[in-house]
């Protein structure tokens, strides 16, 4: 376990922490205390992953894939609640499918991802719990990690891309991400609840495609299998990038976002959160 990886985990344990404070301050009250009878409510949801990188197209909904997310909702305050989930999500993108005209076209290069991502958000609602009423629109931001292990086709087989060092880099696959998003909520009955959603993840890595900065020397790639996966314009009768051209963009991390939808169901024999003296 390297340098990077430890800053990534320092990252997420730093603000796990501060999560947690808000846990510490319902207890710390002496004037009001929040009753922890609170809806301890568990969830389940899914939808559509869309990647941004260098290989996106932001100009058109492409490239979407599915994911799937558990979680439990915790009361903190009335309107603020965390929550712990664990979501399965797939990324990918191809320069192939990006128009003639753009530069990235004929750089040929693709990815896919099947990835993890645990991670604890606090969210904030405009209605407080308890509140009848149907429309329940929310905020929300946190910290997580994930794993990716990007992938790519070659004469019908799938390759790891991370170990074959295609910009001789040995980059990590469990990295920091920051979520953050919104969603409407909409009361079925007192124990059920569905909720439109959509969020942003924030990565600590340019690297989720595989793609960041140079192309490397071809005369030190060895590995038959490396130099083809890490410059694949010959694949297109085009002549082989020179050493040290641009292939990425180093200047931005890649990203993800998340859209779909939850249901929550309250666990039963529990009542509102309430403050008492």
């Amino acid at each position: 376990m390297n340098q990077p990886l430890f800053q990534s985990l320092g990252i997420v344990l730093f603000a796990m922490l501060v999560l947690s404070i808000p846990f510490s301050s319902v207890q710390a009250q002496t004037f009001y205390q929040y009753h922890k009878s609170g809806q301890l409510t568990l969830y389940a949801g899914g939808g559509l992953s869309k990647y941004f990188g260098e290989l996106s197209n932001d100009r058109k909904l492409g490239d979407v894939n599915p994911h799937f997310t558990l979680g439990v909702s915790i009361p903190i305050r009335p309107k603020l609640f965390v929550r712990p989930e664990v979501s399965f999500y797939r990324l990918s993108a191809a320069d192939s499918d990006l128009p003639e005209e753009d530069s990235r076209h004929n750089r040929n290069l693709s990815f896919k991802s099947n990835n993890w991502e645990a991670s604890v958000m606090a969210v904030y609602g405009l209605y407080a719990q308890g509140s009848q009423s149907l429309f329940k629109p929310y905020i929300m931001g946190g910290v997580g990690i994930t794993y990716f292990n990007p992938q790519a086709k070659l004469d019908g087989v799938w390759y790891e891309l991370q170990p074959l060092f295609t910009e001789g880099i040995d980059y990590q696959k469990f990295i920091a991400v920051i979520p953050v998003g919104a969603g409407l909520g909409f009361k079925l009955n007192e124990q059920i609840e569905v909720a439109l959603e959509m969020s942003y993840r924030f990565s600590f890595t340019d690297y989720l495609d595989d793609v960041s900065m140079t192309y490397r020397d071809p005369l030190l790639i060895t590995d038959p299998i490396a130099a083809a996966l890490a410059d694949r314009r010959p694949e297109i009768g085009l002549e082989k990038a020179p050493a040290g051209s641009q292939r990425g963009n180093a200047d931005s991390n890649d990203g993800y976002m998340f859209m779909g939808v939850k249901v929550f169901y309250q666990l039963p024999g529990q009542g509102p959160l309430r403050r008492k003296r």
